[in-house]
């Protein structure tokens, strides 16, 4: 099973702020989605206003990240690196709630790779 973690942006007082992340425990991506919105949805204070719902995963020590905004019905979804990753306040406190030392992920394979005069090229 692997776990999520997910991590909600509230606007408050004209700043966005983020609550601590919490696991969600489906095996699943979509229960965890569903689940990950339903508890964020109902966790709202007063003066707050639930900008974004945001679902990340550590796979093959990148990080998978699907979003949603309250007012959308589709889910997005795209890959970062884990260091890139943790520049973002809301996907560090992720990356912390799941455990993953951010220091122990493989740096990125370049695109280009020139080796005793030959190019070798990443099909992308």
């Amino acid at each position: 099973m692997t776990p999520f973690a997910s991590v909600a942006l509230f606007r408050r007082n004209g700043e966005i702020v983020f609550k601590p992340p919490r696991k969600e425990r489906p095996a699943d991506l979509t229960q965890a989605r569903k689940a990950a919105a339903r508890y964020w949805t109902g966790n709202t204070a007063s003066g707050d206003t639930l900008t974004k719902v945001i679902l990340a995963r550590e796979s093959a020590g990148k990080l998978e990240i699907s979003e949603r905004e309250p007012r959308q019905r589709a889910w997005t979804s795209h890959v970062v690196e884990i260091a890139a990753a943790i520049r973002e306040p809301h996907l560090a406190a992720a990356v912390d709630e799941l455990g993953i030392d951010a220091s122990a992920a493989p740096p990125p394979v370049p695109d280009v790779l020139v080796i005793n005069g030959y190019t070798y090229r990443r099909d992308i």
